[in-house]
């Protein structure tokens, strides 16, 4: 991440540097003891039900070379004293934004935002130097702690924005000043906080609003909302992707290989063609490809040969990564989380599985509000022919079983689960395990990969 020079980072954010300042370079910043790597600054935020003042000692034991504090401490190492924390992210954040000349590419959606982010940040590795948001650091810490991460080297820098909270994305929208944004879907999740896909489809909208006046906006064609979105983009040029042929980016002829974990598909621009290869089981991942190639088109990159480093793309994991398994089976991890949109294209995945026993493992979904029953119940009935077992956790799961009286079965517990399936897999099963983050279907997951060879 580069080396910070510790006055600078006070004088952008407003503090007031304490301490012993013989050593005033810092490499990165972290915002959690446990992660911190040695020469970090760690940035000491307090919330409802924890305080990182608390793990000043903890970070120090880890390597680290100074504080951000908003109380006087004890300390033998520097430290840069602020009014609040939050805000001196938030200040240090727009001051790197402001330094940067380099392109800001900024993508939100309902699916698919961290495995598009990876792609576009691997293509272009290729083109210049890249900066991105690192994991799924995209929410309202998140996202000014990778705008301050930035360089002035960085000659693009890929920032993922994501919500759970109305205006959320204005907010940070206004942070990131995109020269291009990207936005990849929209699909059923965060209904408690928006109430229905439309409030959804609104939220992601601001994005758009806050485009550089010379920017981009990426949009995927085959969307409901593509109109609306085209108006909430005023008068941007507009990029578009997707199966529709009208679109700029025009996907087609996916083909996917479990047993290769590779997919290969075909796009057009302008009636020329690419055949384009990469890493992947999920056939959506080709829109993601798609979506990232939009961007590239936005920034007029040459597209040959951005089709031609796809194949050197690497997902990130648990999003459909596969491996080995115990018994010889083979185990599709997408336990990183889960919405009925991912759900169905995870149950796609399995159906284009041809000639072996095929295992949905379907940890139940989260933050999907009152119609939460009625969510489970259409996952279900999308699971008919494309399984030979649905076995899940969550009792929210009970009515929609209903839909599979032959091959559905509801577990107590993940151990439960794991002895029963344990016993009935072999070299000709296919396991796919998912579920929202708050399920830890990942523990299923890692358990059938105990084998691993």
């Amino acid at each position: 991440m580069g080396i910070f020079n510790l006055e600078e980072i006070a004088l952008k954010g407003r503090g007031r540097l304490e301490g012993n300042t013989t050593k005033l370079n810092v490499t990165g910043l972290s915002i959690d003891s446990r992660s911190l790597q040695k020469g970090n600054l760690f940035i000491a935020l307090e919330g409802p039900t924890f305080d990182g003042h608390d793990y000043l000692d903890d970070a120090k034991a880890r390597g680290a070379s100074a504080f951000i504090v908003d109380r006087v401490v004890d300390s033998d190492i520097p430290y840069i004293l602020v009014d609040n924390t939050y805000n001196f992210l938030d200040r240090l954040a727009v001051k790197r934004r402001k330094e940067l000349t380099g392109k800001v590419i900024s993508l939100t959606g309902s699916n698919g935002k961290t495995t598009t982010k990876e792609i576009i940040y691997y293509l272009l590795s290729s083109e210049g130097n890249c900066h991105k948001t690192e994991g799924n650091k995209n929410n309202s810490i998140g996202v000014p702690l990778t705008l301050s991460s930035l360089h002035k080297s960085f000659d693009f820098s890929v920032v993922e924005v994501g919500t759970n909270s109305v205006g959320e994305i204005d907010r940070l929208s206004k942070l990131t000043k995109p020269n291009i944004a990207l936005i990849t879907n929209v699909s059923p999740s965060h209904l408690e906080g928006f109430g229905s896909i439309e409030g959804i489809a609104k939220e992601k909208g601001f994005i758009l609003e806050h485009i550089q006046e010379d920017g981009v906006a990426v949009l995927p064609r085959d969307s409901l909302f593509f109109e609306y979105w085209k108006k909430r983009a005023g008068n941007k040029r507009i990029v578009t992707f997707g199966t529709n042929k009208v679109s700029d980016i025009v996907l087609r002829d996916t083909k996917v290989d479990v047993f290769d974990n590779s997919m290969s598909f075909y796009i057009e621009h302008r009636k020329e063609g690419f055949e384009c290869k990469m890493k992947g089981v999920g056939e959506h991942n080709s829109t993601n490809a798609c979506a990232a190639l939009a961007v590239g088109l936005a920034l007029n990159l040459d597209l040959k040969k951005l089709c031609i480093n796809l194949k050197r793309v690497m997902l990130p994991e648990r999003r459909l990564s596969v491996h080995k398994a115990i018994n010889s089976s083979l185990v599709i991890d997408d336990s990183y989380n889960a919405n009925p949109e991912s759900m169905k294209m995870a149950l796609d995945v399995m159906k284009n599985i041809k000639d072996r026993n095929r295992i949905f493992i379907a940890g139940q979904m989260g933050e999907l509000g009152q119609n939460k029953e009625l969510f489970h119940n259409q996952v279900c009935e999308h699971a008919k022919d494309r399984v030979e077992e649905f076995l899940c956790i969550g009792n929210v799961w009970k009515t929609g079983l209903k839909h599979l009286p032959k091959i559905g079965k509801l577990f107590k517990s993940q151990n439960d689960l794991f002895e029963y399936v344990s016993k009935k897999i072999n070299k000709k099963t296919v396991i796919m395990v998912k579920g929202s983050r708050s399920t830890n279907m990942d523990f299923i997951a890692d358990k059938l990969k105990k084998s691993e060879c």
